[in-house]
């Protein structure tokens, strides 16, 4: 089931939320049975899990929201739009039961990311969009361009992280050969680069650079060359590059902007008329703006930015829950990943997970990504992955 999950990630929403539903009907029955049974060793292992704590705390910051703009059930309905995150909970207790499924399910991932990465590019350049709004955008299997731009950020580290520890040695038998490998990590970063979407080509960037700086100088500097070339190429070969960035140069006349302008002075508004607990989560005003509704967009009720719609919707406890979470979730990871204790594969697993929060969270300051249902579901899954750092490198930073 949970390989299955792994699998339908990059499919339409349906198909993984049914896939965790069942999930998490099975991990609440196997609950009650220990509870029964008066067994609860199981029940606070998973609770234990790294990151417990700040979800938790962001939940309390949610709901107390909720509550101070509506009242008790105002607060249960706010907590309840999280219900995304208990992907978190369901796969860190089916890796706790078997760690060899972290292979199979990263494969699954990376094999249908990396085919959804070749349909965005044909989808892009021959203009032919069979699952979605005719986008400037590829778009993969999804109907819309920001999920899949979220997933291809999350899936090109992912295979890149393993590639540069040499952990895909360990993966099942045909994807640990390094030409095979290397066709998929390919796919999945022709996903990122043809989704078109700037805010993921700028966190994908900085995430490339800041991961190469905890290899080595080396890396960096090849690292550099590479995106410089790969931006050199682009510009010259493909049209839908040259279109993006040249309209950030008349950035007056660029809807997108345009409209991000729009709703980040909406959002700063709310947040000064009420800075303590924001608007709450669910309240966030809709904005009808001509211009992107013909772009395909079909409602504007959210501020195109992480950080402004938290603190917008959640206020100052919100935005303090939310960063404490995102800290705690990249300082587990970059932990993990310098731990030699850890095997290649799962080294290489946790640099990708560090490099693709850094990526949406750069790319979120000018996308809500951490919204977006799709995306939610695939970056806690893979949260789920971290455990807590094994003992002899655990506190060893470099």
């Amino acid at each position: 089931m949970i390989v299955a999950y792994a699998f339908s990630l990059s499919l339409p929403i349906t198909i993984p939320w049914t896939i965790l539903t069942i999930g998490i009907t099975v991990l609440f029955a196997q609950f009650i049975i220990l509870a029964l049974n008066k067994s609860l060793e199981t029940v606070k292992n998973i609770l234990a899990a790294p990151l417990t704590v700040p979800l938790l705390v962001f939940a309390a910051a949610v709901f107390l929201s909720g509550f101070a703009n509506g009242g008790f059930f105002e607060a249960i309905k706010s907590v309840q739009g999280l219900r995304g995150m208990l992907v978190y909970f369901w796969a860190y207790w089916i890796f706790s039961l078997d760690t060899n499924l972290k292979r199979w399910s990263v494969s699954a991932m990376l094999i249908i990311g990396s085919v959804a990465g070749l349909s965005a590019a044909i989808e892009q350049l021959t203009g032919y969009h069979p699952f979605s709004f005719p986008y400037l955008q590829g778009t993969g299997f999804l109907s819309g361009p920001m999920a899949f731009s979220g997933l291809a950020q999350l899936f090109s580290f992912l295979a890149l992280g393993i590639m540069i520890k040499n952990g895909f040695r360990d993966l099942p038998a045909g994807l640990n050969h390094p030409y095979i490998f290397g066709l998929v990590l390919a796919g999945n970063c022709l996903g990122l680069l043809f989704c078109s979407e700037r805010s993921a080509w700028l966190g994908g960037t900085i995430a490339l650079l800041i991961s190469s700086l905890l290899i080595s100088r080396r890396t960096t500097l090849f690292a550099s060359l590479f995106l410089s070339m790969t931006a050199a190429v682009s510009w010259l070969l493909l049209p839908v590059v040259r279109e993006r960035v040249t309209a950030l140069i008349n950035w007056q006349s660029d809807v997108s902007v345009s409209t991000r302008l729009v709703l980040w002075r909406r959002a700063w508004q709310v947040f000064k008329e009420s800075p303590i607990f924001g608007i709450g989560i669910r309240h966030f005003p809709h904005l009808r703006i001509e211009e992107a509704l013909k772009q395909g967009h079909v409602a504007l009720d959210h501020a195109h930015s992480n950080y402004l719609h938290i603190l917008a919707t959640t206020g100052l406890v919100g935005i303090s829950a939310y960063l404490y979470l995102w800290f705690s979730a990249l300082k587990l990871a970059y932990t993990n990943q310098i731990n030699t204790n850890y095997s290649k594969l799962d080294q290489g697993i946790y640099l990708g997970i560090f490099a693709g929060i850094v990526s949406l969270m750069v790319s979120g300051l000018f996308e809500y990504n951490f919204g977006t249902g799709q995306v939610r579901l695939a970056q806690w899954f893979l949260l789920a992955m971290l455990t807590l750092p094994k003992s002899s490198n655990s506190s060893t930073l470099t």
